[in-house]
């Protein structure tokens, strides 16, 4: 069932890995080794998903630019996902070792730093002014909202709007920015973009939700173990709500703010 939101553009998938994989290349072994280890890890490919969707349905018909656009959203936000597990500590990644555990901290953060460049340069080449202000503001949020987080980290007062302030910086904005570009490819039609910019913060919004209530109740597909976030300390809706809980919510607000409970 979840995959049919994609079943329209199924046979450009390969399309888009084989075009990420062509923009990562280095001429430096152990760095494109390291990109193509990030890359070939597996993902969802909402961001390029988005884009091209978005750029079809308001009537593009040059794929192969659309495709180029929305798999540079995924560059970057490969480049993110380097950054977040080295501020985590994160040991694993949709099972696999994360590159920093896998390589050294020093070479994975210049491989997230080379692929941050390549995925904007990509952008870059393909869109207007206006599009590159919005992904400009998308990247400045992504920074906020991972700085919020770290902030907000074993708070057991955190709210549920400050929640919402964090994934929106994390997640929302980046697949918004995509969908935008996609829309941006195809029409200057103020209403309709503004239409496109709230349906797509939306999406981005509940997708994180799910990824982070998946945390909770367990998925072999997300290859990650269950309840690493609360052991992490990272403020979720998920541990929200379960400290707002009458019955149990104190124990789980204790175990929250403790900060062995990662070592355990």
């Amino acid at each position: 069932m979840a995959a049919v939101w994609t079943d329209s553009i199924k046979d450009d998938i390969d399309t888009i890995e084989d075009f990420i994989l062509d923009t990562i290349h280095s001429d430096c072994e152990e760095l494109d080794e390291m990109c193509r280890y990030v890359i070939q890890s597996g993902g969802k490919r909402v961001r390029p998903i988005v884009c091209l969707l978005t750029y079809l349905a308001l009537g593009g018909q040059d794929k192969q630019r659309a495709i180029s656009v929305g798999s540079a959203f995924e560059i970057v936000h490969s480049a993110t996902l380097i950054h977040d597990d080295i501020n985590d500590g994160g040991e694993f990644r949709r099972g696999r070792r994360t590159l920093h555990r896998e390589y050294t901290l020093t070479k994975a953060i210049v491989a997230g730093d080379y692929l941050l460049t390549r995925g904007y340069k990509a952008i870059g080449n393909n869109l207007s002014e206006e599009a590159m202000a919005i992904v400009a503001k998308a990247a400045a949020a992504m920074s906020e909202g991972e700085f919020m987080q770290q902030d907000l980290e074993r708070d057991v007062n955190v709210t549920e709007a400050e929640y919402f302030k964090i994934i929106n910086g994390k997640t929302a904005v980046l697949i918004n920015a995509a969908a935008m570009a996609g829309a941006l490819l195809v029409s200057r039609d103020r209403e309709l973009l503004s239409i496109i910019d709230e349906y797509a913060i939306k999406i981005g919004l509940a997708f994180q939700i799910i990824d982070d209530t998946l945390d909770v109740v367990g998925s072999d597909k997300t290859g990650k173990k269950v309840g690493i976030d609360m052991t992490e300390g990272k403020p979720t809706l998920p541990v929200i709500y379960a400290i707002e809980d009458p019955k149990y919510g104190k124990e789980i607000a204790g175990l929250f703010a403790r900060k062995d409970l990662s070592d355990g």
